[in-house]
């Protein structure tokens, strides 16, 4: 058996060590220029692929997509996807090809493309569930050492503290939902929320009725990969423009010339506007929502590159370092430059969705609301760094692991532009 190339590793930790003192996506890159885009890690008892390569990555998300389809398993995914019954984090099974299906056929279509309100408190609940997901140490670590450790440290009790608050607080957005009338809610208002309970009292097309456990850990799927990341793409890329005053100026004029003049930027103006596109897939490619995409674990033995893989190994996508790889994007690869799209086809160089069964099955919806938001921010107002800050001197450290924002929030202040006098 060829395993692939792997750092030394140390006794019962394996190699935990080096990655501590930075950011992982960060310390994995720094290993994979040494060891090569196709690596093996330990930590603990469990083994680690690291993918940092388009052509590797492809291995994954496409040629051996049928095996790489799968989950691990993870006692802070299993609590907060109530037993796996979403659609992100569960395992392979027949229960998550139903939930795929059902999100596939009825949620999007342009009328389902609504998501819901969720009221001030969301981002506080889902940057904590982010933060246990991110994993604990008995997942790494079985047995009475992980288990020890956990209980030791609070783990356990932080998991069921943050469970209680985010299923209280979906209970509170179902209940919402129920108790509006008919009345209240036209065919044009309803949201995702609306259509699940829908499908949770009649069986759908497939023969299948969803529980409202299923709701609730759909609904876990969509505040945590869906709403959040979109979001923090937008507060991403609003940064980066407006640190550059070239990029500002040639978007604005994009914006403004096929807009014209009305009152808001809408969904056919979109269509239009090339450079917004660049500037938006410039932003993930810098900045993905999740720098190590959500790990895919081997159903079977299978062979990449010349080298063994064995069942249950989990694959890390190191999307971030594939990203600002000067190898693949020249010698600016850390610059924000949208105009290198102009002449680039993407393939595997940028998976901020991911790829094959695993997916983002809201890309196209997350990618349209950046876009429109984008679009209408700059279409009426000119925007500058608050507390006499410069543009081009912003703060854009991160913070996160398994969502990486801006570590500090953005405060832009607004003027209302006089361009069309």
């Amino acid at each position: 058996m060829v395993v692939p190339p792997s750092p030394p590793k140390l006794p019962i930790i394996g190699n935990l060590h080096q990655l501590l003192g930075k950011p992982s996506h960060e310390a994995l890159w720094q290993l994979s220029t040494e060891y090569g885009p196709l690596m093996q890690i330990h930590i603990g008892s469990k083994q680690f692929l690291i993918i940092s390569s388009p052509a590797m990555a492809k291995q994954i998300l496409k040629t051996q997509d049928h095996i790489f389809c799968s989950r691990p398993m993870s006692h802070a995914a299993q609590r907060l996807a109530y037993n796996y019954l979403d659609v992100a984090f569960s395992p392979q099974n027949d229960h998550w090809r139903e939930m795929r299906k059902l999100l596939v056929t009825e949620f999007l279509g342009p009328k389902k493309a609504r998501l819901f309100n969720h009221g001030p408190s969301w981002e506080l609940m889902v940057h904590e569930a982010q933060g246990m997901l991110g994993g604990s140490l008995v997942d790494n670590f079985p047995g009475w050492l992980g288990r020890l450790i956990d209980q030791i440290s609070g783990w356990n009790r932080k998991l069921h503290k943050c469970f209680t608050n985010l299923d209280a607080y979906i209970d509170t957005i179902i209940d919402d939902h129920l108790n509006q009338t008919v009345e209240e809610v036209s065919d044009d208002d309803k949201d995702f929320v609306h259509a699940l309970l829908e499908l949770s009292s009649k069986e759908n097309d497939f023969g299948y009725r969803l529980t409202k456990e299923d709701v609730k850990a759909l609904i876990v799927d969509v505040l945590i990969g869906g709403t959040d990341a979109t979001v923090v793409t937008m507060v991403w890329t609003m940064s980066e423009i407006v640190r550059s005053s070239r990029v500002t100026q040639k978007l604005q004029s994009e914006i403004r010339n096929h807009t014209g003049r009305k009152q808001n930027v809408d969904e056919v103006d979109i269509l239009k506007m090339t450079y917004l596109k660049m500037v938006v897939k410039e932003t993930l490619r810098m900045h993905p929502p999740a720098p190590l995409l959500m790990a895919h674990e081997s159903l079977s033995h299978c062979q990449i590159d010349g080298y063994d893989v064995l069942p249950k190994t989990s694959a890390l996508i190191n999307e971030w370092g594939i990203g600002r790889d000067p190898r693949i994007w020249g010698d600016n690869a850390a610059e924000f430059y949208p105009e290198r799209f102009e002449n680039f086809e993407v393939d595997f160089e940028m998976v901020p969705f991911g790829g094959g069964r695993r997916s983002c099955l809201a890309m196209n919806i997350s990618l349209a609301a950046v876009e429109l938001v984008i679009a209408n921010l700059l279409y009426s107002f000119n925007w500058e760094v608050g507390y006499g800050t410069k543009n081009e001197d912003l703060n854009m450290q991160e913070v996160g692991s398994l969502v990486v924002r801006k570590k500090f929030p953005l405060c832009l202040v607004p003027t209302k532009s006089n361009w069309e006098d």
